[in-house]
C-alpha cells in the first residue's frame, strides 16, 4: 500500500506537484481499454496491451509518447479479434502498433490533446485526465476519451463497428534513474 506522505495527486488544487523527471511506462501494468457498439446493438469491450512509452514531467506540464499492440487486441472472442486484426480495421501485419503522444499537456487543466496514429493515419483526440498521481517514484495516469475512427480508413460503421470508440488509457510508469551524477 502506498505511503500517503509520498503520494501526490495533480487533480487536487492543493496537491503538491508531480515530481519532474522522465518516467518509463511499464507494459505489464499499462493498457488501452475500449468499448464500441457492434452493428449499433451491443457494446463490445476489449483492450490492447502497451508496448512501451516515455513520459516527461516538467513542473505542471507533461509530454510523452507510447505504443499499444494492435496485433494483441483482445475482446474475448478469438474470431472477432482475428477480424479486427485484418485490413478491414487494424492491419496488424503492416501496422503492428498504434502510436499515442501528447505534447505540452497542462496537468491542472484536466485534459490533454493526444495524437493517435492508426494504420499510419494521424488524428487528434481530446483525453480527459482522470488521475495523475505519483507515489514512491511511480507515476499513474488514467485518461478517457472518444476516438472518431473515420480518419483511419477502416470499414464504415454500417459494416460492424460504430464510428466512435470510447477509450480508457492507463499508464503506470517508473521514474527513470538519472545517470552521470557526480558528488
Amino acid at each position: 500500500m502506498p505511503n500517503p506522505e509520498n503520494s501526490t495527486t495533480a487533480q487536487s488544487p492543493s496537491a503538491p506537484a508531480i515530481p519532474s523527471g522522465t518516467y518509463q511506462a511499464d507494459p505489464a501494468r499499462s493498457r488501452l481499454s475500449f468499448r464500441a457498439k457492434a452493428f449499433g446493438l451491443i457494446w463490445v469491450r476489449g483492450q490492447m496491451p502497451a508496448v512501451g512509452g516515455t513520459i516527461h514531467v516538467i513542473g505542471d506540464r507533461l509530454r510523452g509518447a507510447g505504443e499499444v499492440a494492435a496485433g494483441s487486441i483482445s475482446t474475448g472472442l478469438p474470431a472477432r479479434d482475428g477480424h479486427l486484426r485484418t485490413k478491414h480495421y487494424l492491419p496488424a501485419r503492416q501496422h503492428p502498433t498504434i502510436q499515442l503522444s501528447a505534447d505540452d499537456a497542462d496537468i491542472a487543466s484536466g485534459h490533454a490533446d493526444a495524437r493517435v496514429v492508426v494504420r499510419g493515419n494521424p488524428a487528434t483526440v481530446r483525453l480527459e485526465l482522470d488521475t495523475v498521481q505519483a507515489s514512491n517514484g511511480t507515476l499513474r495516469i488514467e485518461a478517457h476519451g472518444t476516438i472518431d475512427r473515420s480518419p483511419f480508413g477502416m470499414l464504415p460503421p454500417a459494416c460492424g463497428v460504430s464510428r466512435h470508440v470510447h477509450v480508457q488509457l492507463t499508464v503506470v510508469a517508473a521514474q527513470a534513474q538519472t545517470s552521470g551524477s557526480r558528488e
